[in-house]
This record gives structure tokens, sequence and C-alpha cells, in this order.
């Protein structure tokens, strides 16, 4: 037997081995080979069932919608809508567009519930309102409303940070918030 044979029958078994390996290990490992993003997506969101809506994809969408992107309706489909906010977030954070959902796009989604600036998805005022007074400005008590006082204070830590001042608090506002917090600790 020639060298060269025996060199390509031990490649032939390595790959038969590496395919008998990922095969026996199940379609996951397969799939995260293939995909790396899907496959991370799928773990993030669960199965993901076409036109069945799916908690975890609506809790995407709200983020998505708070941020300023347009998702369509809040309605747990992950859609074309969905998908092209994904990508287009993903290309406002500096991350690969991938469209899928995932490790890196989910912490940036995420990013601010470790400040405890949104909870569950939700703005949480009292923390606004802690950013607010660290920030030097006046929002009144903090007691989770936002109240006149507040919605005074947004405004002017908006003009004061040099971002759009419309009272709004998307992503812009709870990135400048986030400086005055630290982080969040379970």
């Amino acid at each position: 037997m020639t060298r060269s044979f025996l060199r390509d029958n031990q490649v032939s078994l390595a790959l038969l081995l590496f395919l008998g390996v990922a095969l026996m290990s199940g379609c996951d490992a397969v799939y995260r080979l293939l995909q790396k993003e899907g496959a991370e997506e799928k773990e993030i969101l669960g199965e993901i069932v076409p036109l069945e809506p799916n908690a975890r994809v609506e809790e995407v969408q709200k983020l998505l919608k708070l941020y300023g992107y347009r998702i369509g309706k809040v309605d747990g489909v992950l859609g074309g809508n969905t998908r092209q906010a994904i990508e287009d977030f993903q290309k406002d954070q500096g991350l690969k567009a991938s469209r899928f959902v995932d490790f890196k796009t989910w912490d940036a989604l995420t990013r601010f519930e470790r400040f405890g600036l949104l909870v569950d998805g939700e703005l949480n005022a009292a923390a606004i309102q802690t950013a607010l007074k660290e920030a030097g400005l006046d929002p009144g008590p903090i007691d989770g409303k936002m109240g006149k006082k507040t919605q005074k204070a947004i405004l002017h830590f908006q003009k004061l940070e040099g971002i759009k001042a419309d009272g709004n608090i998307g992503i812009n506002t709870l990135t400048h918030l986030e400086q005055y917090l630290s982080e969040k600790h379970p």
C-alpha cells in the first residue's frame, strides 16, 4: 500500500468518525455547527413555530419597539418585520447583522435590565428617577411615577446630553441614563 492511500483512508476514517459523533449527538449539534446564530436563537427563544405566538419573541418585540424599531404588532410571531427590526438593531449596535437573536444580540437587547432601567421589558420609572437625580436634576420624589416633574427632568436631561429632547425614553436616552447607575447584581 502506498503512503497516499493510507493517508486518504485516515482522512476518510476521521471524517466518518466526526460525522458519526455529530449524528449521535443529535440534530442540535449539527445545527450548531452549520448555523451558530440560529442555534443560539433556539436556545434563547425556544422552538419557533411559524404563525404561532411565542412569549420570548413577544419580549424581543416589546424591547425593539421600546427602542424605536418598527416591528409591526407585538404579537409574539417572528415574522418579516421583526426579523428586519432585529437586523436594524444589530447594525445600529455594531453587531453581525444575522437577523437572528443570538447571544450578543440578546445581551444588547436586555442590557438596560442590568441597571434596573427596564424590568420585564417595561420602563422602570423609579430607576429613571434615580438616574435623573444622580445626574443632578430634580425628578421629584422617587416614587416610580412618571409625573410632571419627572417628565420635565427627562426633557432637561435630553437637552443637556445633546440627544433629541422629545420626552420619550428610547434607546438613546436609556444609554445616557445608564451612565448614572451601577449594574444590579442578583
